[in-house]
């Protein structure tokens, strides 16, 4: 079933997204027993299940569950770009397979969605998949036993599949529009809590991501992006420099090598977050986490994420981020701002995947962690759990 109503973008204001604040305690994530947290205990003793203990990263604590033992996706036991229905068959028989109509075209779209059909007002998170693969990416199904675990509703879109040079892909108008039809979907299918909207991605999933959240920042409550590409000129220069297949992609998708001056470099850069997360920066609450050892896509394109968003005498120099990108390691100067002395990151440890540098500016926070072309499971989602529109 597809929904005939479409997903308005924000432009109203603020308050047009936004439950009356009794609301938003009543449903919400909080330190204190919030409704959701009790819940989760009474689910957990009735079924003979320990509670998870409470996690702190930068502030706050939430409980959750998390049902699936695996710490990142580098080490799920498929490859990142495997993509199988009959995996996640097994795996979340509870997730379905949707169509959706696509208000860009005369397509339908398909999709992974749950929803527990339960009464209260659920939080939504919609997973974005990774650069080479499509919808089924296998690496996602602990952010959807997460959701079921948790009685979230879970949405993980096409998004036209992998950027494999088509121009409908690679962050397209296209892309943008599928995105914001597969929320309109979850919306419209599941009671939704409309001030807990979460979106996750990774690598060129956290492109895509950055993309949605800057064209409606007033939507979502928190943005978890993990190894994110920003600005698709700089990555294809990197990856045509190593003779990486990303580079003809990005060629292909954009109309050509997109070389100074040229119309394909104007077409990647429109297409990439550089381009669009200036105008909204102090608006979006976004974690950035990137590991300083990814030779996939330099830790840089994260640094450069930061920048975008924060205030001006919280960006870092670029010949800082020049320092990270060509020695792996933090100039002094950068480390002696990290925020991160004194904190405690325990889903980053017991990963082996150690905070070396977190930064905060206004609602932006970035993390550089120990660690290669990755995503850690646990931080990714309880920092979204601790988010809400106000």
């Amino acid at each position: 079933m597809t929904s005939s109503r479409r997903f308005v973008p924000p432009r109203l204001g603020r308050g047009c997204v936004r439950l009356v604040a009794s609301l938003a305690i009543l449903l919400g994530l909080c330190a204190c027993n919030g409704s959701e947290e009790a819940l989760i205990l009474a689910e957990d003793q009735a079924a003979g299940r320990p509670a998870d203990a409470s996690a702190e990263l930068g502030d706050g604590t939430v409980k959750v569950r998390h049902p699936s033992d695996y710490l990142r996706v580098t080490r799920y036991p498929t490859d990142l770009t495997h993509a199988d229905l009959a995996t996640w068959n097994e795996q979340v028989p509870a997730v379905r397979q949707v169509e959706i109509a696509s208000s860009a075209d005369a397509t339908t779209q398909p999709a992974l969605f749950y929803d527990s059909g339960s009464d209260r007002a659920k939080p939504l998170l919609l997973v974005l998949h990774s650069w080479s693969t499509n919808y089924l990416q296998s690496v996602d199904i602990p952010l959807a036993q997460f959701a079921i675990a948790n009685d979230w509703v879970f949405m993980h879109p096409d998004s036209r599949g992998p950027n494999d040079g088509r121009p409908q892909t690679t962050a397209s108008d296209t892309v943008m529009t599928d995105i914001a039809d597969a929320l309109a979907y979850a919306r419209d299918n599941a009671r939704v809590d409309p001030s807990r909207l979460y979106l996750l991605g990774y690598s060129g999933g956290a492109m895509n991501a950055l993309r949605t959240a800057a064209r409606y920042p007033q939507v979502f409550a928190g943005v978890s992006v993990w190894v994110p590409i920003h600005d698709l000129t700089r990555w294809y220069d990197y990856t045509a420099r190593r003779g990486e297949k990303y580079a003809s992609e990005i060629s292909q998708a954009c109309g050509g090598a997109p070389t100074e001056g040229s119309a394909a470099h104007a077409e990647c850069l429109s297409r990439s977050p550089r381009a669009h997360l200036p105008a909204v920066a102090g608006e979006l609450r976004v974690f950035i986490a990137h590991g300083m050892g990814d030779r996939v896509v330099p830790p840089g394109q994260s640094l450069r994420v930061f920048n975008d968003l924060a205030l001006e005498d919280d960006r870092i120099p670029e010949h800082h981020i020049e320092y990270v990108n060509d020695r792996r390691e933090l100039p002094p100067a950068l480390r002696e701002r990290s925020l991160h002395g004194g904190r405690e990151f325990p889903r980053f440890a017991e990963a082996g995947a150690d905070v070396l540098l977190y930064l905060r500016s206004g609602p932006a926070e970035l993390v550089l962690f120990k660690g290669g072309h990755d995503m850690l499971y646990r931080p990714a989602l309880e920092w979204l759990a601790r988010q809400r529109q106000e």
